[in-house]
């Protein structure tokens, strides 16, 4: 790994991760200040009042009884895919396809830094970047739990939720910084890098919305990512080898 070259993203990218942990951090606040934990009866009818189906592919379906399982239905079972998703997408493109695209890759490969050591250092930084944007969330999560709602958030639960959701988002980035280094051009790279964990998401939806349907869920990388689940099971590490 090249230690300037990381320094050099970094000085490049870190408004990206502060964007998205801003946006993030407002949404975690908002959903933990919007539980209830005296109306968990009000908070299950207005659930049930979506159609089933929207329901289930949403992650939505799932008996809500404390704050975890609240914010692993609610903020894990689709925002902290989602957005994170989108930030991956941005940048693995920009960490090679986009330099090569506007010929400012030419200066790297100018210096004596080997491709390899380049294409390593690009992908160590964008796989630390999503852990430090994730480090960040759960702290921001167990700190304002504990501010809002003492004692209602179990935290080893919420650790493990993290863990994992942190590897999902980790795969997702890799795809996108894959395609990043396979084509010369940009938009061949978004077009991939971004189309197929679209796709993904979008067949893991449909999965859960029919019975008939749910073998798309199965061969989606998000299928066997269940937020609920997870904080239900004390061992995690078959999903998470995966």
């Amino acid at each position: 790994m090249s230690l300037a070259l990381f320094k050099h993203t970094l000085r490049r990218s870190w408004i990206l991760l502060v964007i998205f942990f801003g946006v993030l951090t407002m949404y975690m606040t908002v959903v933990i200040s919007m539980y209830n934990p005296e109306d968990m009866a009000g908070l299950i009818g207005m659930i049930e009042a979506f159609p089933e189906g929207l329901r289930i592919a949403f992650g939505f379906d799932a008996l809500v009884t404390d704050l975890t399982a609240y914010l692993a239905s609610w903020l894990y079972g689709m925002l902290m895919i989602g957005f994170p998703m989108v930030y991956s997408i941005i940048l693995g493109n920009a960490l090679v396809a986009k330099m090569v695209d506007n010929g400012s890759f030419v200066y790297l490969l100018s210096t004596p830094t080997p491709r390899v050591k380049i294409i390593v250092t690009q992908g160590i930084y964008a796989l630390t970047s999503l852990l430090i944007l994730f480090i960040a969330l759960f702290a921001v999560g167990v700190l304002s739990a504990e501010a809002m709602f003492p004692g209602e958030l179990n935290i080893s639960a919420f650790f493990r939720l993290n863990v994992t959701t942190i590897l999902v988002n980790m795969v997702v980035m890799m795809i996108a910084f894959f395609f990043s280094c396979l084509f010369n051009e940009a938009r061949l790279s978004l077009s991939f890098g971004a189309g197929i964990p679209i796709a993904f998401l979008l067949m893991n939806m449909l999965g859960g919305s029919a019975p008939d349907l749910k073998v798309l869920s199965e061969i989606s990388i998000f299928g066997f990512y269940d937020p609920v689940k997870l904080i239900a099971e004390n061992s995690v590490w078959g999903v998470n080898l995966v």
